[in-house]
């Protein structure tokens, strides 16, 4: 299966709520993994079945101590808990303090994270820079999604994330606006600034600002969930980008094609279509 990994490069523009999200809405069976060291939002924000409090000392901190013995399919979801409404997550660090006790554990996770055998990982890694201590997750991911907002501030942090991110990861990239549905103008804009760099980014998506919805990923939604911005634009996202990590990359196929140079590995769909 793949690990996807949602950032952001400045601020809170809603990575946690588009995360929370996208695991409801994904195709096949997920975990959403909160590896941002400012802290857990999901224990605060969601509940466990039957409205419970989460338990916020299963998961990325408890899964340091055991991770010491080695990493596994079965060691990570012993560590991670079902949402009210059925999405697996490992509730994140409680404080930024707590990150001084995760030693090492960085890299060989985003190295499980994307070899489970049974189960995609969104990982939430907040915001990131070239120091940040969550980055070998990011560089072990298939597909790494920064997400901004509309806002010439935002978008000037993400034109200058994506210049310095390129140099640390190998993964396809993408970027999801956050803005007002009736708001295409400013999206565009953002799509104008990514066509003018030298970067490449794959995947571009528009997520719709909408309190209404994103309040039910927050314990104070009303209404029907299935009728809000939120969730018919993340619908298609969801798909999408499931579709996108479901394939072997151009990188995986030419690391496949250096190991068994006389070997009869062949290009997925995606690689047969760009020939």
């Amino acid at each position: 299966m793949a690990l996807v990994a949602l950032a952001s490069a400045k601020g809170s523009p809603g990575v946690t709520t588009a995360g929370l999200v996208l695991g409801a809405l994904w195709p096949r069976p997920v975990l959403l993994a909160e590896c941002d060291p400012a802290g857990s939002d999901v224990a605060i924000r969601m509940t466990a079945p039957g409205g419970q409090p989460l338990n916020s000392d299963r998961g990325l901190v408890s899964l340091a101590a055991a991770g010491r013995k080695g990493l596994g399919d079965d060691v990570i979801m012993a560590h991670s808990q079902q949402l009210d409404g059925g999405l697996d997550a490992m509730i994140g660090v409680r404080s930024p303090e707590q990150i001084g006790g995760m030693g090492g554990l960085w890299a060989p996770l985003g190295i499980t994270f994307n070899q489970m055998h049974n189960t995609d990982v969104l990982a939430d890694c907040g915001r990131i820079g070239p120091a940040s201590p969550q980055l070998p997750v990011v560089q072990a991911a298939r597909l790494v999604v920064l997400v901004c907002t509309a806002t010439g501030s935002s978008v000037a942090h993400l034109r200058e994330r994506l210049s310095s991110l390129v140099h640390h990861v190998d993964a396809r990239l993408g970027v999801i606006v956050v803005a007002d549905p009736k708001r295409r103008d400013g999206v565009k804009q953002v799509w104008s600034v990514l066509d003018a760099m030298s970067v490449q980014v794959q995947h571009r998506w528009h997520l719709a600002y909408d309190p209404a919805g994103a309040a039910f990923f927050d314990g104070r939604g009303h209404g029907r969930l299935d009728r809000t911005a939120l969730i018919r634009t993340a619908t298609e996202i969801a798909a999408e980008m499931a579709a996108s990590v479901a394939m072997p990359s151009q990188y995986e196929y030419d690391m496949a094609q250096a190991a068994f140079p006389g070997g009869e590995v062949r290009p997925g769909p995606d690689l047969e279509a760009r020939r």
